[in-house]
């Protein structure tokens, strides 16, 4: 999947870059990059007001060319997913000052579409659901069997590929409710440095993978 930079040098520079004619929100990404139309894209999105890096699912809806005597600049138009709703309202609200972004975020998340098995700790039944995103420190699971906050969780995901699954324990540390969006907020707690290690490798290889092509693979569930 193809990952297109927006860095600003603050929130008026998104808000005026930001693209509120398109159906769902985008944004114009000055670039010299050919991608047809309606190829799938993330927009990395970076400007002082966030703690953290935000990645937004979205569509090439449109192209410019340069041109060299009035100055206009290439670039795409990029229009956000309906699923990424959330995501844009969160950017303008800390771009329009209106909250404040305290996140404090350590690893970037990568956006997947990647499915894992997952159960209670104290539970041996297992949920197969669908991860939206990862990196080393949790993920996001799209399901509507919540699990109260503060609930350890074992999660099973093996990488694009490969065979092996690899066991992880979070804990649930929010939950989703909104129609359509459903899910938990995972943070991973890797309780020695081999366990680290393997989910270090396994998000490397999705980021890999993820600049490639979208990270569609189904994970199977324990006996």
């Amino acid at each position: 999947m193809n990952i297109l930079r927006a860095k600003y040098t603050d929130g008026r520079g998104f808000l005026q870059a930001y693209q509120t004619e398109s159906l769902r929100g985008g944004l114009f990404i000055p670039t010299r990059k050919k991608l047809p139309l309606g190829s799938s894209v993330v927009v990395d999105v970076r400007f002082p007001e966030l703690k953290s890096v935000v990645l937004v699912r979205g569509f090439i809806a449109w192209r410019r060319a340069g041109k060299n005597r009035s100055k206009l600049r290439a670039g795409l138009g990029v229009e956000f997913l309906a699923s990424e709703a959330r995501k844009c309202e969160f950017l303008r609200a800390v771009a329009e000052g209106g909250i404040i972004d305290l996140a404090q975020r350590r690893h970037r998340r990568l956006p997947v579409e990647l499915k894992v098995g997952w159960r209670e700790k104290s539970d041996r039944s297992w949920q197969l659901s669908m991860l939206e995103d990862i990196g080393e420190g949790g993920a996001f699971i799209r399901t509507t069997q919540f699990l109260p906050v503060g609930s350890s969780v074992i999660l099973e995901i093996a990488a694009p590929g490969g065979e092996r699954k690899i066991p992880i324990e979070g804990r649930v540390t929010w939950t989703q409710h909104t129609p359509s969006e459903e899910g938990m907020g995972v943070e991973f707690r890797c309780r020695d440095s081999g366990g680290a290690r393997l989910l270090q490798e396994l998000v490397r290889r999705i980021e890999r993978l993820e600049e490639q092509q979208p990270v569609s693979v189904i994970s199977g569930l324990s006996s």
